[in-house]
């Protein structure tokens, strides 16, 4: 998609964004002292109600504790959707990943629950069928901290802690069963759940995995997308976090007349409408030649960053994976060179494409095949061997 169009779609967009979000977050939840940051990952900090959407039976906002790509504690908010009351027993867990909301503190969907559960696929479905959905807002969004962007292991982390905190969470009897599930951002954070689940929470049984236009190769999407509006945006806030998250200075991949660009991209949100147009003007000012340095992906340091965030690999966890075959952003032919690298290793994989599909409009296409899965999965049923059916 070329930079013209992209423009052309932001404007679009405009009179829709001229309608403000409503927004009921509460600044002062979000507040935790330094000494409450450490104890024991999927430790409960604090819950709040919140309106629960529809076809829920209660909802909550959470902060709960989490290690950072490096081992350090970390406090993490998150929404919680509890099912109608009815079902006996543990109920399994669908743990839900966001797509890029930003980098900034103040981008994190628990901030609007509304509108963050609106934009879960399938939640009625699975508050039907008695799941418990818990959708964090990953590291450094909401609750103060560096936002860890496309860091695979801080996002899993994030992930699976939710979980753990929701077997806290009076009356939602939560038990041991889970799933991951994510949208872009968030299926990257899926398919390293499945890398690092059995290491970092052996008393938790993860059942499968579910990713829709999730980026697997980061090297490669940095170099297709780089001439784009959506994925200079989306360069910009990896190289930003990054920088931040590794300590690396971002003068070594970016050049100097575009730092100032990069840090106000950094500072904006995608959370709706407005916040798009705003990040797309932005990206606007990179110009034809971009704004990271030649062959910036290669450049010491974060050349090792980069393939450590690349690849997951789901050791064997059952993975969905959704991919659009007119997705501009997540190119088609990377997610088959992946799905087909997962087959080879044995791991169970149902791949579907879906005709005509871009990057936003796939999670939503094949939510419900998607959740009809999880269930599956959820219960126990045989996992099906799609890669044999689709000849890899």
């Amino acid at each position: 998609m070329g930079t013209g169009r992209c423009f052309a779609l932001l404007l679009a967009a405009l009179p829709a964004a001229l309608w403000p979000a409503q927004a009921v977050s509460s600044e002062g939840f979000y507040a935790i002292p330094d000494g409450l940051r450490q104890g024991p990952p999927g430790a409960l900090l604090k819950a709040e109600p919140v309106p629960a959407p529809p076809g829920a039976g209660a909802a909550y906002r959470i902060i709960y504790r989490s290690r950072d790509h490096a081992g350090r504690p970390v406090a993490i908010s998150g929404l919680v959707a509890l099912p109608p009351e009815g079902r006996a027993g543990a109920r399994p867990v669908v743990a839900w990943g966001h797509g890029t909301s930003g980098v900034a503190t103040r981008c994190a969907p628990s901030r609007d629950p509304a509108q963050a559960f609106a934009r879960i696929g399938g939640l009625g479905e699975l508050m039907a069928h008695g799941v418990i959905v818990a959708a964090t807002d990953y590291g450094g969004l909401g609750e103060a901290g560096q936002h860890s962007y496309l860091l695979g292991a801080s996002e899993a982390h994030a992930m699976i802690d939710s979980v753990r905190a929701v077997r806290h969470l009076p009356g939602a009897d939560a038990g041991a069963r889970y799933a991951a599930w994510g949208f872009s951002q968030g299926g990257h954070a899926a398919l390293f759940t499945a890398a690092e689940a059995r290491a970092y929470a052996p008393e938790l049984r993860l059942a499968g995995v579910a990713a829709a236009a999730a980026p697997t190769e980061l090297r490669r999407l940095l170099r297709d997308d780089i001439d784009t509006l959506p994925g200079q945006v989306v360069a910009s806030f990896a190289a930003w976090s990054w920088g931040q998250a590794y300590r690396l200075p971002l003068d070594g991949i970016v050049r100097p007349a575009a730092r100032a660009t990069v840090e106000r991209i950094a500072a904006d949100c995608s959370l709706d409408p407005l916040g798009d147009v705003a990040l797309g003007l932005s990206a606007l000012s990179y110009g034809a030649t971009g704004f990271l340095r030649s062959s910036a992906d290669r450049r010491p340091g974060w050349d090792q960053l980069i393939a450590r965030n690349s690849n997951p690999d789901p050791k064997g966890v059952p993975v969905f994976f959704a991919q659009g075959s007119l997705d501009a952003l997540v190119e088609p032919a990377t997610t088959r060179d992946y799905v087909g690298r997962l087959c080879r290793t044995g791991t169970p994989v149902t791949y579907v494409e879906v005709p005509w599909a871009s990057h936003g409009g796939v999670a939503k296409a094949v939510a419900p095949m998607a959740v009809s899965w999880l269930l599956a999965r959820l219960s126990g049923a045989p996992v099906p061997d799609g890669c044999v059916r689709a000849g890899r």
